[in-house]
This record gives structure tokens, sequence and C-alpha cells, in this order.
């Protein structure tokens, strides 16, 4: 598992309601294996936010599941998964949700990224020339 600082992947790593709930502006995050970008809105968050679904294959989810009890420190209180629409790298973006302040005011802040490292293609030993 590599963990990744959400800064190294993306420049938008707050958002709330009061300023963005109209507008809708979206995080770009890089895929850490291949650069290709996915955008993570408002709504996607909301939507996954104190959740324990997961997009991602049982086996996947419980990697990460351990992974991140064993090893994240201060772990954020949300997440959302998912694969890499382009290299289908496993991810999960680590976010904190969060309410109060001027008029009922919530949003979330963008932690961290987990990737599993894909398996390499086994060699089958054969030479072709």
């Amino acid at each position: 598992m590599n963990q990744i600082k959400i800064h190294n992947l993306t420049e938008k790593t707050s958002f709330n309601s009061y300023e963005d709930f109209e507008t809708y502006p979206t995080s770009n995050i890089k895929c850490p294996t291949c650069n290709d970008e996915i955008s993570i809105g408002f709504n996607d968050l909301k939507k996954h936010q104190l959740s324990d679904y997961s997009n991602l294959s049982h086996a996947d989810q419980l990697e990460f599941e351990r992974f991140t009890t064993e090893s994240v420190i201060n772990k954020p209180n949300s997440f959302l998964d998912y694969y890499c629409p382009t290299c289908k790298t496993p991810i999960r973006l680590l976010y904190e949700s969060w309410a109060g302040g001027r008029h009922g005011e919530y949003g979330y802040d963008l932690k961290t990224i987990l990737t599993k490292e894909k398996e390499k293609e086994k060699n089958t030993g054969h030479n072709i020339g």
C-alpha cells in the first residue's frame, strides 16, 4: 500500500457548503499510477460521508481497511473508494467531514490518498525471437 499526501495529487482540498454549494467546484485528483485525473465534487463527498460503503471489491476493501487501521495516524471520519478508470488501480480517498460555523455550514477536507500497488504481470519465461 502507498499513502500519498493529497496536496501532491490535486489543488482543491477543501469544500465548504457556504462557499461551494451553488458553484459545485470539483477536485481533479491525479491517479498516482497513471496520472489520469478523476473529478470528485461536493455531492460525491456528501454521498459517502460517514458511510461504510465501498466501490471496491470485497478483497480490496478489506486490504484498505486493514492498512488504514494499522498505519494511518489521525484517521479521518470518511472515505471514498474507486478504481482509476484508466489503469484500474484501487484508490481510497480519506477525508474529514465537518459541521458547524455560520448558518449551518458544513464541509469536507481531503486528507490523503491510499493506493494498492498493482501486481506486475508474471514473466512466463518465454522469449520471442
